[in-house]
């Protein structure tokens, strides 16, 4: 999280950022299990139909939580960029319920790979960052079709009977 001698900023995230990976948040539900690939600045999830990601849980609010891609300045010297998931819309529009970055709530925190987003009842959200390689190609392959069919790993695993990649954030809306 940030201190008083670390600024978060803002910034447009652009062309050589996604050519470097993808960042994917795997969104888990009682209704679909979908990965969304985030290649925008600002990444808004809730229950209102407006959000970039729409989920159906009773105890999400209208827009629940802000995925925003900032520059990280620590010191004034060393800077990073990286996605940072904000509770609500910021300081003064906090969710009502929260959110919990791996079993602990947080109002603000800086996304790495595996970490795991639980907002409401029964969602779910797993972040990934896959940088473009051999070994990841075929995750990547699978990020970028529109929409594949989800088959199970092992039988004993949840039956879910699609798995949805998203390119175009707007087209995430849970239809019911």
């Amino acid at each position: 999280m940030a201190d008083n001698k670390s600024k978060l900023t803002l910034v447009k995230l652009n062309q050589a950022d996604l050519a470097k990976g993808r960042h994917v948040l795997i969104v888990e539900s009682p209704e679909s299990r979908r990965a969304v690939s985030l290649n925008v600045s600002l990444f808004s999830i809730g229950r209102h139909p407006n959000n970039d990601l729409v989920i159906s849980d009773s105890l999400a609010s209208r827009h629940h939580a802000t995925v925003a891609w900032m520059r990280y300045t620590e010191d004034g010297s060393r800077s990073d960029y990286s996605y940072w998931i904000i509770d609500g819309k910021g300081k003064n529009k906090k969710s009502r319920n929260g959110i919990f970055v791996n079993g602990t709530k947080k109002t603000l925190h800086r996304l790495t790979s595996g970490d795991v987003v639980t907002l409401g009842n029964d969602t779910k959200i797993s972040y990934s960052y896959m940088a473009h390689s051999t070994d990841n190609s075929q995750f990547l392959n699978y990020c970028n079709k529109e929409r594949t069919e989800y088959k199970p790993m092992t039988p004993q695993g949840k039956s879910y009977k699609e798995t949805v990649v998203i390119q175009n954030p707007k087209d995430a809306m849970v239809k019911e």
